[in-house]
């Protein structure tokens, strides 16, 4: 799945790094380059500096360079190294770094201080080279002053440049390497802060109920999901327009249907109770029936409606072992006619706020489908006991049992399983789940708790509190 939080966090960290990364390259180059500008200028400066102080303090100023002294070569200075290049009182360890050299035209050295194998010889080539003393390289300038007839060069370590341009970018890349660390650390809290909105939202859809239909408040919304909030409202709006027309057809339609049904059924026994003939009572019979099943249909239909309406209903304390009993009663002819062994265990005296109305039509339910789809002789047992803050009711049967892979398509609306031999509209489970989603219940199935080779048994928990 896509995060928008996740790509922002990602592209802006990854985009901020790249451009410091890219403004502390070329601050790297474009310091590099100033600094060889000001080195090489300096190497210049030297040379001149010290052909003219060479001649001033020789008092050879305008004489002839061959009759000169002899060279003086002075031998440069011994300063031990430290890890910080720092100075001492004995100088600066840079110094071993650095040459300079005067020579006759004829190569002959006049004045000079250098390491050894750097400008022990003349270039003869005036202006800026590179040399190789085999460990390191240096850069150097070279002089000709045609006038006195002399050669100089002054040489510096290349390492001296590259030190100096490591420290001076080091520490201007510094402060952004810090700056991307802090925005590596506010990016997702700005992130968040700018995506607050749009997940409340998102909050409010996802907590609410199917039923609720309601507009979602988008004065708060930001600009850019205004539209897509607005099309929600509008799309909630057009939903409980046509729930409610379905709900109101449904309840229209299954009041409409009570009356004819029971008329018909009037007709169908007074039918049966005037003929004379068998194959005239087994007709008004499958009349009566098929009467008795629409009607039963039609008792679902409204209470299905009903449950979907969100009508509320006041709770109130419910005595279980009362109606248990009453449910024994009402269940008896059915389960005297298919010859069933019924036993219950109930609670002596455990009570319950809840629904009754609600409670007993789901209890009506469960106890119906496991007397109707238990073969003759069977047996089906109802239990409820008291589990921590729970009441568990469970109805088990010896009947045919439901596949695990059905057990979550049999609670779906008018589904029946294929090879029952017990005629139903596929609405009892719907109408127990939707009631006991209403008692803010649970509903499991699974294999019948009784010693059978098959079965079902249908476990319930509900609140006690």
């Amino acid at each position: 799945m896509i995060s928008i939080r996740r790509y922002l966090r990602r592209v802006l960290l990854i985009s901020v790094t790249s451009i410091t990364a890219i403004a502390a390259l070329w601050s790297y180059h474009d310091t590099r380059d100033q600094i060889n500008e000001l080195f090489d200028a300096e190497l210049a400066q030297t040379t001149r500096t010290v052909v003219a102080l060479y001649f001033e303090y020789s008092g050879e100023l305008g004489q002839d360079p061959s009759q000169s002294p002899r060279a003086l070569q002075l031998a440069p200075t011994v300063i031990p190294d430290n890890p910080t290049d720092a100075p001492t009182r004995l100088g600066h360890p840079y110094e071993k770094k650095l040459a300079f050299q005067i020579w006759r035209a004829d190569g002959e050295p006049l004045l000079g201080m250098q390491p050894p194998g750097v400008l022990e010889t003349p270039t003869y080539a005036p202006g800026y080279t590179h040399i190789d003393d085999g460990e390191h390289d240096w850069r150097a300038f070279t002089l000709h002053d045609e006038e006195r007839g002399i050669w100089a060069s002054a040489a510096q370590r290349d390492d001296v440049r590259d030190e100096l341009t490591w420290q001076i970018a080091i520490r201007d890349l510094i402060p952004p390497v810090v700056g991307v660390l802090l925005i590596a650390i506010l990016i997702p809290f700005i992130v968040a802060r700018g995506f607050s909105s749009q997940l409340r939202i998102s909050r409010e859809i996802t907590e609410r109920q199917p039923s609720f239909l309601e507009p979602i408040d988008a004065s708060r919304a930001p600009e850019e999901i205004r539209g897509m909030v607005s099309a929600l409202n509008g799309l909630f709006a057009r939903l409980a327009e046509t729930l409610d027309k379905e709900r109101r057809f449904t309840a229209d339609a299954a009041h409409e249907l009570r009356t004819p049904l029971a008329a018909i059924k009037v007709h169908a026994q007074n039918l049966m109770s005037e003929t004379t003939t068998e194959s005239s009572g087994r007709a008004a019979r499958a009349i009566i029936n098929g009467v008795d099943r629409m009607t039963r249909v039609v008792e679902q239909l409204l209470t299905l409606s009903r449950l979907e309406n969100g009508q509320a209903v006041p709770r109130q304390t419910i005595d279980l072992n009362r109606l248990g009993q009453e449910l024994t009663r009402e269940m008896q002819p059915l389960v005297l006619q298919r010859e069933l062994h019924f036993h219950q265990s109930l609670p002596a005296a455990l009570r319950i706020e809840s629904h009754e109305n609600g409670l007993y039509v789901l209890l009506r339910n469960l106890l119906d489908n496991a007397v109707r789809y238990t073969p003759v002789g069977g047996e089906v047992k109802l239990s409820m006991v008291r589990e921590a803050q729970h009441l568990h009711i469970e109805i088990a049967d010896t009947g045919p049992g439901i596949a695990d892979a059905d057990h979550q398509r049999v609670f779906d609306r008018f589904v029946r399983l294929a090879g029952q031999g017990t005629s139903g509209s596929g609405l009892g489970l719907s109408i127990v789940k939707a009631l006991v989603e209403g008692l803010d219940g649970e509903i499991r199935l699974g294999p019948t708790s009784l010693e059978a080779p098959s079965g079902l048994s249908v476990h319930v928990y509900l609140p006690l509190a």
